[in-house]
């Protein structure tokens, strides 16, 4: 079962696109922090609650990435969250990101 982001107000984690680069010290948000939404999910799912780490259902850990990412402005209020539609989430700093791994040797 899938579930829909629910209708809400801007959460202070919210910040325009580039807030990482141009703002001193840097704004780490939701759009910001992570390059995949995918990530926001595993984060979710190992802790939260934080009464109770890893109890959330699939279906409530959609959920609530489905209601970080609506008023962070990356999915709409009526996107539904799942397997297949989670993966397909453009986060606005996916392609900010670099490597730390020192490229690797080809035989």
């Amino acid at each position: 079962m899938a579930r829909k982001a629910p209708a809400s107000r801007p959460i202070r984690s919210r910040a325009a696109p580039g807030s990482l680069a141009k703002a001193r010290p840097p704004l780490r948000t939701v759009g910001s922090y992570w390059p995949y939404a995918t990530t926001l999910f595993d984060y979710v799912r190992r802790a939260m609650p934080i009464t109770n780490p890893l109890s959330l259902s699939d279906d409530e850990v959609y959920a609530v990435s489905a209601y970080v990412l609506f008023p962070n402005g990356i999915v709409g209020e009526d996107a539904v969250m799942n397997a297949q539609t989670l993966p397909q989430v453009k986060m606005p700093n996916r392609d900010g990101f670099v490597s730390d791994w020192p490229p690797r040797a080809r035989n």
